[in-house]
Order: structure tokens, then sequence, then C-alpha cells
């Protein structure tokens, strides 16, 4: 799949038109710099660097827990790391702190993470993640198939070319976290 940046604009404008003011500027600010990921890429790393970019944009629209430090802790748990896409977010800022991003962390130090990733791939982890986290102040993302059944707060899914994502709301108020009501207008499925 390729996407050059001109029938990105236009699916944008399009879309624009039949959306809210404000709806149209959080779609504009999560939409950025997809269009550069996808142009000129193969199908895989294109979808892959746009899941970051989602998970980077959940940073900036979920009221993360402030820490100790300036720093949002975005934690890899397993192997993939959406083949270096996730790497590409360390040191961008997100209301107004500096993105860490750390690879295959360990269980045991998962709960000293502002937002834990879970891939596909490492789908087996996310049970024991979950259970982990219980109800720590802790965003998990996840890509996984059954990712909102098996404790995640926010599901990516691939469909019909092209990424939508899912909030499970019982499991981000059960963690204290809140998400913005305009990201909430542009996902695919809340569960309340």
């Amino acid at each position: 799949m390729y996407l050059s940046t001109r029938s990105f604009s236009v699916i944008l404008q399009v879309a624009g038109r039949w959306l809210m003011p404000g709806v149209r500027t959080v779609l504009l600010v999560l939409t950025s710099g997809m269009a550069l990921a996808a142009v000129a890429q193969p199908a895989g790393q294109a979808v892959d660097r746009i899941k970051a970019a989602y998970v980077y944009n959940f940073a900036k629209f979920v009221e993360l827990p402030a820490a100790d430090d300036k720093s949002i802790r975005v934690c890899v748990l397993g192997r993939d790391d959406l083949n270096g896409a996730m790497q590409g977010l360390n040191h961008r800022m997100a209301q107004g702190r500096e993105i860490q991003v750390r690879k295959d962390v360990p269980l045991d130090q998962v709960k000293d993470c502002t937002m834990a990733f879970v891939s596909e791939s490492d789908a087996r982890l996310l049970p024991v993640v979950a259970r982990q986290l219980a109800n720590s102040p802790v965003l998990l993302v996840s890509d996984a198939r059954q990712a909102m059944d098996q404790g995640a707060h926010l599901s990516l899914n691939y469909n019909d070319d092209r990424v939508e994502f899912d909030v499970n709301m019982l499991n981000l108020q059960k963690s204290n976290i809140k998400a913005s009501s305009q990201m909430l207008k542009l996902a695919r499925m809340v569960i309340r």
C-alpha cells in the first residue's frame, strides 16, 4: 500500500468538511506526520509508523499521571517495537514532557512506566502485563487482537487499509486515567 501526500491531503479535506471544527483540529493533529510516514514505504513499515504516530498522539491527548521527573516513559514489553518505529518517538515532546522509549522492559519494572505498549507478536504478554498493572496509572496500549478483552486501555486496529483505535473507558477509569473528549470522538469504538 502506497499513499501519496496529495491523496492523504484530499482524504483529510473530504473528511474535514463533515466534522465539527474541534474534531477537525484533533483529526489533523492525530494524522499529522502520518502522510509522510506512509509515502514510499512498504505497507508493513507504513502501518507500523502510523501505529507509532498514534501512540505519540495518545501521549498528547490522554491525561498521563504526573511523574517526579519530566519525562513520559513509553515502555515496549516484549521484543517487537513496531520494526523500530517506536524508537522514533524518543526525545519528542508531549504535554511539555520528553518521551523516552525503553524496549524489552521486564515485567517487574512496568509500573515505573507512564505508557506500556504490547504488540501483536508479543500478545501472550498482554494478560500478564494487565494483571501486573492492575489499577496502576500506566496507559496500556496494544495492537493485539482482543486487546480490549485482555485489559488494554487503548487498542490499535488495522482494518481495510487503515489504522483505527478503540478505547476501553472502564479500564481507563479503574486506572484513574482520562482521555480527551475530542480523542474519544475519533475512536472507532468506546467501551463504557
